[in-house]
């Protein structure tokens, strides 16, 4: 039996360390499950970029979802979507290009529930001709408007999106 491997996001706001040296915020992107995700394929899913991870008090969930035979979450994600996986990839590298998803120039996001988090994802920038100076590993997903997923950062990843 091979043993398990975790898969872990990071989600952490600009912070001092104990120099009081900023350190950049890091909010990693994530594959999510929109409800029809199956075992391998991109059909179902579609990526986020994780914000906040929270729970509610447990006084809070009778009123906010009142129907007991229903399953209440116990930890929601506030996420920033992209746009939904392309029909197809592209036919040179085999890699899915996918922009964030923006609604009158704000961007897109919702509340769901952990468990509709199937696992992290990579994103390669879509650097064009020349990479822009101000571009750092700490704020490319910020100023970047499109990226490629990379279905090659392991094994598991590999598995689902082909």
């Amino acid at each position: 039996m091979s043993p398990q491997v975790g898969d872990i996001i990071h989600i952490q706001p600009t912070r001092q360390n104990k120099y009081g040296n900023d350190v950049p915020a890091r909010f990693d992107t994530v594959l999510v499950n929109t409800g029809t995700g199956g075992a391998t394929g991109v059909l179902g899913y579609r990526v986020a970029q994780v914000r906040v991870v929270f729970k509610l008090p447990e006084d809070a969930l009778p009123g906010l979802f009142p129907n007991a035979r229903v399953a209440r979450p116990q930890h929601l994600a506030y996420v920033e979507w992209f746009k939904p996986f392309p029909t197809a990839p592209h036919h040179d590298h085999g890699l899915y290009k996918i922009a964030r998803s923006l609604r009158r120039g704000a961007r897109l996001a919702s509340i769901i529930p952990v468990e509709n988090i199937a696992r992290s994802c990579h994103l390669f920038p879509d650097f064009g001709a020349a990479v822009p100076r101000e571009w750092t590993s700490s704020n490319v997903l910020e100023h970047c408007s499109t990226f490629y997923v990379n279905s090659f950062a392991d094994r598991n990843t590999y598995k689902l999106i082909y």
